[in-house]
C-alpha cells in the first residue's frame, strides 16, 4: 500500500498503526499516535483553495467494510477540528450507471461503483434541503484537511481496499479547469512535520501529579479506579483531564462539546483507564451489536450482498497514555468469539499472565498489555498502565442500546461492557478462566 499510494504530491499516507511500525523508513506522519485501529488506512490533504472553487473527487467506491471522507479546518494551536462535514460511504450517490455497494441488500462485488464527489469553498446553505448533491462545504478562509478512511478491506486488497485513491481536478470560481497538476500547484499545503500527539508528556505528567487530583487516586495507577470505570468519550477536558478529579470537581466540567484529535466524526469511542497494580489480568463482557460481516464470503471474494448494521464497525484497543496514543493491541468485531446471544468475553494480559483457556476455541478472546505501559520517553513512565478504547463506528440511530444515548456524562447507559481486574488464579464466572 506504501508504495502504490500517497505519491502523487497532494494525498499523505498511507497512514495507521502499521504504517508507522512495520515500514523501515516511515515518514514523519505516518506514525499513527492518535489510538489508531490495525484495520484502518488513510490519507489527507492540506489544501487552501481559491475563494469559490471546487475540488472534484472520482473515485470507487472500496471492497471493505467502511470509507469516508471528512473535512477539518485549521485552528489556532496549529492543529485540525472536524467541521462536521463528511461522507459516509452509503451516502454518496453513485455515478449514472454504477451502484453503491454500502447499501444493504446491494451487491459487494459488483464492478460498476464508481462515484464522483465535490469540496465547495463556499458556506454550507443554511436551509439543509438547499445542499447540492454528493458536495461537502469547505467554508472561506482557512486552510482544510480532507482525510479519506477506508476500513477493513476483503481478503486480497491492499490498504486502500482494491480501487486506488481518488482522481481529482477543480473549477475556479470563474469557470477556469484545473488538471491535478495545477490543483497541486494551487491548492497544495503539505504537512512536512509528524502528526502532534494527544498530549505533552510534561502536561501528562502534570495531571497524574496535580495536587487537586480525587484523594481516592493513588500516583501509581491514577487515574485508573478500581473496579475499572468504563465511560463515553465526549472531549478531551472532560476524559482526559475531569477524569484525575472528584466526581463534585469533575461535574463542573464541560461534557457536550465534541472535540478530540481530528478523529471520525462519525465515531463513538468508550474508554477507561487501568493498571495491572490492580491485578495482572483484565476481564471485560459484554455484548456484541450486530455488524455487517464483510470480510467472510464465499470464494475469499468477501460478503456477496450487504447487510444492515447496529453498528458499521465494532473494535477494542489497548492504548499507550495520550502523549504516546499507539497501540499495544487491539482486536476487531470479527475476530471476538460470540455465543449464541452475542456475548463475549475478552481477557486483556501479557502472555504470562494469559489464562490457559483463555483461547478463541473456549470463547474467550485474548489480547496483549503490552510493556510499555505509558509509552513516555521518560524514565518516570509507569509500565503497569493501560487504556482500553472501544470504537463504535457509525451505529444505526435505530439501535436501542446504541451509546449515542448516553448523552449525560456520568450515565453510563444500558450498553457499556462490565470490565473486572482479576489477581492471577482467581478468576471465576461464566465457563471460567484459568
Amino acid at each position: 500500500t506504501d508504495e502504490l499510494y500517497g505519491h502523487d504530491g497532494l494525498w499523505l499516507g498511507p497512514r495507521g498503526r502499521d504504517y508507522g511500525v512495520m515500514l523501515p523508513d516511515p515518514k514523519p506522519y505516518q506514525h499513527a499516535n492518535l489510538y489508531p485501529d490495525p484495520n484502518s488506512t488513510y490519507w489527507f490533504a492540506i489544501m487552501e483553495m481559491p475563494e469559490g472553487s471546487v475540488l472534484k473527487l472520482r473515485g470507487r467506491f472500496p471492497h471493505g467494510r467502511y470509507m469516508q471522507f471528512a473535512l477539518y479546518r485549521s485552528d489556532p494551536l496549529g492543529g485540525f477540528t472536524a467541521t462536521g462535514e463528511a461522507f459516509i460511504d452509503h451516502e454518496i450517490e453513485p455515478d449514472p450507471g454504477s451502484e453503491n455497494p454500502f447499501i444493504p441488500g446491494a451487491n459487494r462485488l459488483t464492478e460498476s461503483r464508481e462515484y464522483t464527489i465535490r469540496i465547495a469553498n463556499v458556506d454550507a446553505p443554511a436551509d439543509p434541503g438547499d445542499r447540492e448533491p454528493n458536495t461537502l462545504y469547505a467554508g472561506t478562509g482557512a486552510k482544510i484537511q480532507v482525510v479519506y478512511r477506508v476500513y477493513l478491506p476483503d481478503p486480497g486488497c491492499d490498504g486502500d481496499a482494491g480501487v486506488g485513491l481518488p482522481s481529482y481536478t477543480a473549477t475556479l470560481a470563474d469557470g477556469t479547469e484545473l488538471s491535478a497538476e495545477q490543483v497541486r500547484e494551487q491548492f497544495n499545503r503539505p504537512l512536512l512535520q509528524g502528526v502532534a500527539p494527544g498530549m505533552k508528556v510534561e502536561d501528562w505528567l502534570a495531571l497524574c501529579n496535580a495536587p487537586d487530583n480525587d484523594p481516592a487516586l493513588q500516583p501509581e495507577t491514577t487515574p485508573a479506579r478500581n473496579p475499572p470505570v468504563l465511560e463515553r468519550y465526549f472531549n478531551n477536558k472532560w476524559n482526559l483531564i475531569g477524569v484525575f478529579k472528584s466526581p463534585e470537581d469533575r461535574a463542573k466540567f464541560p461534557s457536550h462539546a465534541e472535540t478530540g484529535f481530528g478523529g471520525d466524526p462519525a465515531t463513538l469511542f468508550m474508554i477507561g483507564f487501568v493498571n495491572r497494580s490492580f491485578g495482572p489480568v483484565l476481564v471485560v463482557r459484554g455484548k456484541m451489536p450486530e455488524y455487517p460481516d464483510t470480510y467472510r464470503g464465499e470464494d475469499g471474494k468477501g460478503l456477496a450482498t450487504m447487510t444492515d448494521w447496529q453498528s458499521r464497525y465494532w473494535s477494542v484497543i489497548m492504548s499507550e497514555a495520550p502523549p504516546s496514543g499507539m497501540g499495544a493491541d487491539a482486536l476487531s468485531d470479527m475476530q471476538v468469539p460470540l455465543d449464541a446471544d452475542r456475548n463475549y468475553t475478552i481477557v486483556v494480559c501479557r502472555p504470562e499472565d494469559r489464562p490457559a483457556n483463555a483461547t478463541d476455541e473456549n470463547g474467550v478472546a485474548w489480547m496483549d498489555w503490552g510493556t510499555r505501559g505509558e509509552g513516555l520517553d521518560d524514565e518516570r513512565s509507569r509500565t503497569d498502565f493501560g487504556l482500553i478504547l472501544f470504537r463504535f463506528m457509525y451505529n444505526n440511530p435505530d439501535w436501542a442500546q446504541s451509546p449515542e444515548r448516553i448523552a449525560e456524562s456520568g450515565d453510563h447507559g444500558p450498553i457499556l461492557p462490565a470490565a473486572v481486574l482479576h489477581r492471577q488464579g482467581s478468576l471465576r464466572g461464566g465457563k471460567g478462566l484459568r
